[in-house]
């Protein structure tokens, strides 16, 4: 491999004349140069990586160099592959490692680009490594890993982020100017291996996801608590594709414990702010329990879909449908197609093809037909006078 270092002289050389009597051991001080352009080629002669500067001072003796605002370019194949820039630099040697501080970004090129950003990097440029050890962070439009400690293995296209990491998601996207438009949905872990390029990410420990309130702006946002609590034993997806599976056992809750869901493995669509899961499961508000065959959460509108096999039951009652919607927050229900609702008063049996409910304060739904035509069968108690005993009769509407 070759290297090539440029240094342009400008300044700091000093010559000194004839001087009569002694003369105080000055140390040398470093030249200053008005730039600096350091290259690597690769075996076939094409360029592997370059940093430059536009002011730079070298100290002979300790052989290092430190730049002022330097920038790099890592290449694939011979052509620009990431680019990186910072504050300051400090280059060892003729290049067996570059220490970056201040703003350092580390900016992945081609379709949907994505930054890694800190605030000190260690580069080691024939080993393919960066070691982010301060505030590491990963950025795309709409989301954002953070860490203690960050390992990018360059040519292995991995990165790892050890330290309670944290994966935040907008669905509006980041501004411009890096703020956001919403508060977003947190899942915390407890560390992740992340593939910037193909987009994979595996998370293999406990999660805890946690989702905010969107409508809230300003000191409320701040001192917000989650609506929404989710756990997981792990997950694993790719944000280039947009999904993250939860790993089984999965448990979504509201924060205030009045309701649950208990899941089998389960998908965040993260740009469409869905969870979902064809695999069966239970779940519970307040008094009313609930089962089904898949479901599917809207985080956006807290709406849960029983799309088939729908079963909800509280005391003295159970409701069975092709299809149920309830809204977590308001708990309204909504059960359609075949119906039916059984009632242990009088053995009363329900059928319709919409039948509406709502949570009432004491925690059991209240279920009605508004508008749609029903089907009512129940049986009369036995007469409680004497006498013949008569066979119940039963009563049809």
């Amino acid at each position: 491999m070759n290297l090539r270092l440029l240094l342009a002289i400008g300044t700091g050389i000093v010559l000194a004349g004839c001087a009569s009597g002694p003369r105080a051991t000055v140390r040398p001080q470093p030249f200053a140069f008005r730039a600096l352009d350091l290259r690597q080629q690769d075996g076939q002669g094409q360029p592997a990586w370059d940093l430059t500067s536009p002011e730079a001072r070298y100290d002979i003796h300790r052989k290092f160099a430190q730049a002022l605002r330097p920038e790099g370019v890592i290449y694939r194949g011979g052509k620009p592959n990431i680019v990186i820039s910072a504050r300051r630099g400090t280059v060892i040697g003729d290049g067996q490692a570059v220490q970056l501080e201040g703003d350092v970004r580390i900016k992945l090129l081609g379709k949907d680009p994505v930054e890694i950003s800190g605030d000190t990097v260690r580069w080691l440029p024939r080993e393919d490594l960066m070691v982010i050890d301060q505030r590491p962070a990963a950025l795309d439009r709409r989301s954002r890993i953070t860490a203690q400690t960050a390992t990018y293995f360059i040519k292995r296209d991995l990165v790892e982020l050890r330290g309670a990491p944290v994966l935040e998601h907008w669905q509006e996207g980041r501004k411009a100017d890096g703020r956001q438009n919403s508060l977003p949905l947190k899942v915390k872990t407890e560390w992740v291996d992340w593939r910037p390029e193909q987009g994979d990410l595996t998370a293999p420990a406990v999660v805890k996801g946690e989702r905010f309130d969107p409508d809230l702006k300003g000191p409320a946002a701040a001192a917000a608590k989650p609506v929404m609590v989710l756990t997981a034993q792990g997950l694993k997806g790719n944000l280039r594709a947009g999904f993250v599976d939860l790993l089984a056992p999965v448990l979504v809750r509201s924060s205030d414990r009045k309701g649950f869901l208990s899941a089998q493995r389960t998908r965040w669509a993260i740009n469409a702010q869905r969870l979902s899961s064809d695999q069966p499961f239970n779940g519970q508000f307040n008094a009313l329990k609930a089962q089904g065959s898949a479901f599917q959460i809207d985080l956006e509108k807290s709406d849960v879909l029983i799309p088939n096999n729908c079963l909800l039951v509280q005391p003295g009652e159970e409701l069975t449908a092709q299809r149920c919607l309830w809204n977590w927050p308001s708990g309204r229900f909504e059960a359609r197609d075949q119906v039916v609702l059984r009632r242990q008063t009088y053995k009363q049996i329900t059928r319709a093809q919409r039948l509406d409910g709502q949570i009432g304060n004491d925690g059991v739904a209240v279920f009605s037909s508004p508008g749609s035509r029903v089907n009512s069968r129940f049986t009369l108690p036995k007469s409680q006078q004497g006498g013949k005993r008569r066979q119940p009769t039963p009563v049809a509407f």
